[in-house]
Order: C-alpha cells, then structure tokens, then sequence
C-alpha cells in the first residue's frame, strides 16, 4: 500500500508541475498573438495553444477518474482539480 502512495504521490506532482508548464506556456502565447502579424506565425501559436488546452482537459479527466477510484488521498487530488481550474489557457 505504501509504495502505491508514493507512486500517486509522484504522479501528481508530476501533473501539478505540467499544469504550471501549461499556464505559463499559455500566458506566453497570448501575449505573442496580442503582438503578431504573421499569419503563419499566429496559426502555429492557435494551434499550439489548442494542444494545451486539450492535454488540460485530459488532465483534469485523469484526476476526476484517480479522485473517483480513490487512488491516494483526497487532499492531493483536490490540490490538483484546483490548480486545474486555476490555470488559465487562452480560448479562441
């Protein structure tokens, strides 16, 4: 049991730390298309900004299944759900 819990313990972590690589990502995108003139440039970024959205809501489907099937504790899974939704990710 025990090594079960580290394992989810790590694979969150893991998931926190790509949501923050995704939000960060996110808000450098953004601001690139805010700045932007090539159409080329700005069609590369939208669809670079729909993967990460894509891999968000994938995320968050992972914990809302780990959350249901009680892998590790709550609090982690919780922790995880919020960072989700406080992630900002650009929409078209």
């Amino acid at each position: 049991m025990e090594n079960i819990i580290k394992t989810s313990d790590s694979l969150i972590g893991s998931l926190c730390r790509e949501i923050e690589f995704i939000r960060l990502r996110s808000k450098v995108i953004k601001e690139n298309l805010q700045n932007c003139r090539n159409k080329e440039l700005t069609y590369r970024l939208k669809k670079e900004m729909c993967k990460l959205s894509q891999r968000k809501i994938s995320i968050l489907n992972l914990s809302k299944d780990l959350e249901r099937n009680k892998i590790t504790d709550n609090l982690s899974i919780n922790f995880l759900i919020e960072i989700i939704n406080r992630s900002f990710v650009y929409k078209n």
